[in-house]
């Protein structure tokens, strides 16, 4: 943290000291000039402070009761509820059956407010924001703009419709958004729930990165709930965080309660998914995807990524192919920016000329800023480097090859998932030809129950909970409002 931001929170502080002695903390609704920001600032500044734990951990409590009293008396009263998701990113999108189900609910208003990185270079950013925005336009969500692109103007809650009542995150990566935009600008009367946009498995090869930038991060210890993936990384919660997990719940990752449902899909229905190569019918043809993730270059915390060994193998093993598979190649969002700047492309021209190579292919698309779901449904196999889709496939109870570089570093929960699958090095292309040969068409597929032990033992949450990750996060607001579920 510079010093202009430790001077500007410390500032926070001081403002938070002066209202605890002026009695507005003791008032039946804490004044709206008192944001999330300023326990936020005491959080950050704990280390400098003394008591400022256990004064943390009183002020959230009495934050939390604020919002949710507030937030009762407004049902009560039989006002509105307006709830918000903030996103930057369609492909990332894990709510929809949140989305939906609150969308029916009586006297609760939804919205998605699509915000723009600013972490990334413009050109990269207003390509990530016109793709997400279009998604959700044409996919009938009641969507709010986060900015105007022609004019280049970034709008604050009160230009976006006000504050929301309650607010879901669908990152913790906040501070990638405009600071007009960050959750902790939220007065305390708002209530800030986090849906993972992701399942997390990787770490840093000494272990800080999951304490510090996951069970600790200042983030999960200034919202009310975030919902969890598995019961593994909520002991890690508990053990790590200030809050000691208290505001963490097991839900499972909602986005996976699709593979819950059954569905049927038609022959014309994978034709609008998969590219079957002419004179071919869809049972006919392997569909394979190829998922690279975005961390392709030599430093960093957390390093997944081997396209930069295998980015032209993957046209290669397309064309050897063309006859008998399909392939999707869906690549991390931030694949295209982060192959840029690190210069395995020159340009985001030639990036974008490499993905048109994928879509002129006869047996092949490209799919980035979208829902990829119906893809692992529908797919036979998949090979990939990234980290929440080691979990995420395991859904869909199919093959899949791991590829391998020195730099990765997994959680214990990580590592088995990697056990369970097949793996070789990212440039191993005689190994991976051989998965597709024996496991794809050869349907060899000998580890199958190995992974149905993992999935029964780790991610059934539909098994422990007895209700869908949507259910159980929706039951949260509907207890708070007092809707029977």
């Amino acid at each position: 943290m510079n010093q202009a931001m430790v001077t500007y929170y410390s500032t926070l502080v001081d403002e938070l000291l002066v209202g605890i002695d002026n009695g507005d903390f003791a008032k039946e609704i804490i004044p709206d000039k008192y944001k999330w920001e300023h326990l936020l600032a005491l959080y950050l500044l704990k280390d400098s402070l003394d008591g400022a734990e256990e004064l943390f951990t009183q002020l959230y409590d009495l934050a939390i009761e604020n919002a949710e009293r507030h937030i009762k008396q407004k049902a009560q009263n039989g006002e509105t509820v307006d709830v918000a998701f903030q996103s930057y990113s369609a492909a990332q999108w894990p709510a929809e059956d949140v989305y939906r189900k609150l969308e029916k609910t009586p006297n609760v208003k939804v919205k998605v407010v699509v915000s723009p990185l600013v972490d990334r270079s413009e050109e990269s950013s207003l390509d990530s924001y016109i793709k997400t925005l279009n998604w959700f336009k044409e996919n009938d969500h009641n969507v709010v703009e986060g900015y105007d692109p022609k004019t280049h103007e970034i709008y604050n809650w009160d230009q976006m419709g006000g504050y929301p009542d309650i607010l879901y995150q669908l990152s913790s990566w906040f501070m990638s958004l405009p600071r007009v935009q960050w959750y902790s600008k939220l007065p305390l009367r708002c209530l800030v729930a986090y849906i993972p946009y992701g399942m997390y498995l990787a770490d840093n090869s000494d272990g800080s990165f999951a304490i510090h930038a996951v069970y600790n991060k200042e983030f999960f210890n200034t919202i009310w709930r975030s919902y969890c993936d598995s019961r593994f990384n909520l002991d890690g919660y508990k053990k790590y965080q200030l809050l000691g997990g208290k505001n963490i719940r097991y839900s499972g990752y909602s986005k996976m309660d699709f593979f819950y449902r059954d569905k049927e899909y038609s022959e014309d229905d994978i034709l609008k998914i998969w590219k079957i190569p002419v004179g071919k019918k869809p049972d006919e043809v392997k569909k394979v995807i190829i998922a690279p993730h975005y961390s392709v270059g030599d430093e960093g915390v957390i390093l997944l990524s081997t396209f930069k060994k295998n980015a032209w193998f993957w046209l290669y093993l397309a064309e050897r192919y063309k006859d008998s598979i399909s392939f999707i190649f869906k690549p991390h969002p931030n694949l295209r920016w982060s192959s840029v700047e690190h210069k395995l492309f020159k340009s985001y021209e030639e990036y974008d000329e490499y993905i048109a190579k994928w879509n002129d292919m006869p047996n092949c698309k490209a799919v980035q800023e979208a829902d990829y779901l119906e893809i692992f449904k529908t797919s036979d196999a998949m090979i990939m480097d990234s980290g929440s889709f080691l979990a995420e496939y395991l859904y869909t109870g199919k093959p899949l090859l791991f590829l391998t570089r020195p730099e990765q570093c997994f959680l214990a929960i990580g590592r088995k998932l990697v056990d369970s699958y097949y793996t070789t090095s990212g440039d191993a292309y005689t190994e991976i030809e051989r998965f597709v040969d024996d496991v794809v068409i050869g349907g060899d597929d000998s580890m199958k129950n190995l992974r149905s032990k993992v999935f029964e033992e780790e991610y059934d949450y539909v098994k422990t909970n007895g209700m869908t990750a949507s259910d159980y996060i929706c039951s949260d607001i509907f207890d708070l409002i007092g809707i029977e579920h």
